[in-house]
Parts: structure tokens; C-alpha cells; sequence
């Protein structure tokens, strides 16, 4: 990967200056022109219909993309896609880390990995990122916070959207240790309504805690990821289905 070398521009038949061009893939075939900077990140469309189930029928089918592909010669110059409402930081972060190219991939903060995990989750890439997904969440094992702060709740986002199940479990259950309010982190969410539920979550594992506490059955327990991701009554109750009943208040 790199991003020192100008290349042609397929529309305008200039360069691109350095600042504005990364490669992932040597001689690629696409461009993804990313984001409002218009920041351009060459890569091959083989590669991205492996990755990506929306890139596979973007490139395959007979669309603007697809037909312009089907009809480039070898020496043509890269097709561009215009992808205005995409960040260019995730998707380069993700390409690299996919096509294996960017060792500083080992070195994501918190906040880039909730980004990467929502760009993910919209092209489809989310199964594809387990392994990247586990290793970039470990600093949370047996996490301990006294107050949620934005690092803790992007953990836990990152994990939901992600679908690491340990990860989740683990940063609910410090969640709920605390007596932070979670209003305003639930209302920033990009879904809403998934924001408003993992708040409610949360204030529902504190809730039952409290109602167990001094009895047999008070012991602490996060989200499980399988269950609350369908639940309709309650967020702390097993499900059918689910393997993990050590997660679960006993009833």
C-alpha cells in the first residue's frame, strides 16, 4: 500500500497529487472516490467483490459501474465510483486491513474502530472483520470504569455492530456498575433506535440487580448479544436458542 505515487484521473486526464490518492492494490482497475474530500483509494474490483456483497452486485450487475468495467481495456484507466457519503478514513482503514496491507491496523483507537464498524455493517464486510474485530477489543477484557465515558460507550457500540459477543457482554456489565446516564450517549447513536434500546438495556440490568440484591440470585451479568438483539419484553431474559445462560439473571 502506498500513497506517494500520482496516477491519472480516468475522468479528467490529470494526476491526482499525492495527498489525495492511496493505493491498496497495485495496478487496480477501480477507484473509490470517498467522502466530501474526495480522497481516492485505488483497488481492484475483484478484491471488493470478495469483500463486499454491495460492491459484488454494484460492480456485477448492469448498472453505471458494472457496464463500465464490463467494457474497460487493460489499458484503460481505472473506473472511478463516487462514494460522497462515505468517510475516507474507515475506508481505507478497512481495505487495508482486509486486503492485508496496513500493519497499523494493529494500532486502531477506540473511535476509528466504531467507524470502521459502521462502514462494515453497511457494505457487508462485518463477518469478514471477526478476527480484526477480536484482537482490536481485547484492551476492554475485564474492563472497570466508575463513570460511561465516550470511549467506553464507543466500545460498546463497536461491539454490538461488530457482533463480538464477549466484548459486548463486558462492556455492558461495567456499564452497569455505574449510575452514569446514558441519555446522551443513546441520542448521539447514528440509529437511533438502536441507541434508545442499548440505553434501556443497561438501565434494565441495573434495575434487575437492585431487585436481586441481598438474595441467592444477586449477581451481576451484562448483555447477552444474541438476546438482546431479539428481544421484544425484555432485554435480560434468555432466549430460545441461546447458549449462554451463565449471561442471564437466574430466575
Amino acid at each position: 500500500m502506498g500513497n506517494s505515487t500520482p496516477v491519472p484521473d480516468a475522468d479528467k486526464g490529470g494526476v491526482h497529487s499525492a495527498q489525495s490518492f492511496t493505493q491498496i492494490v497495485a495496478d487496480g482497475d477501480v477507484i473509490l472516490v470517498v467522502g466530501p474530500s474526495r480522497h481516492k483509494i485505488e483497488v481492484s474490483a475483484h478484491f471488493l467483490k470478495r469483500i463486499s456483497p454491495v460492491f459484488q452486485v454494484m460492480l456485477g450487475a448492469p448498472m453505471k459501474e458494472g457496464n463500465a468495467l464490463a467494457t474497460r481495456c487493460d489499458n484503460d484507466a481505472p473506473v472511478e465510483i463516487i462514494l460522497p457519503e462515505d468517510k475516507e478514513a474507515p475506508m481505507e482503514q478497512v481495505l487495508s486491513t482486509l486486503y492485508g496491507a496496513d500493519p497499523s491496523s494493529k494500532k486502531y483507537l477506540m473511535r476509528d474502530v466504531k467507524e470502521i464498524a459502521i462502514l462494515a455493517e453497511k457494505y457487508g464486510m462485518v463477518d469478514r472483520l471477526e478476527i480484526f474485530a477480536n484482537f482490536w477489543l481485547r484492551s476492554i477484557i475485564n474492563m472497570r470504569i466508575t463513570e460511561v465515558s465516550d470511549n467506553a460507550w464507543t466500545a460498546l457500540v463497536s461491539a454490538f455492530i461488530l457482533k463480538i459477543d464477549w466484548a459486548f457482554f463486558a462492556v455492558s456489565l461495567a456499564m452497569a456498575r455505574t449510575k452514569t446516564s446514558l441519555l446522551k450517549f443513546a441520542a448521539s447513536f447514528h440509529d437511533k433506535h438502536t441507541g434508545m434500546r442499548l440505553g434501556m438495556a443497561i438501565e434494565e440490568l441495573r434495575s434487575t440487580y437492585l431487585g436481586q440484591k441481598g438474595t441467592t440470585k444477586s449477581v451481576e451479568r451484562g448483555l447477552c448479544l444474541f438476546c438482546f438483539s431479539r428481544a421484544t419484553d425484555s432485554f435480560t431474559r434468555q432466549l430460545q436458542g441461546c447458549h449462554s445462560p451463565d449471561r442471564h439473571f437466574k430466575v
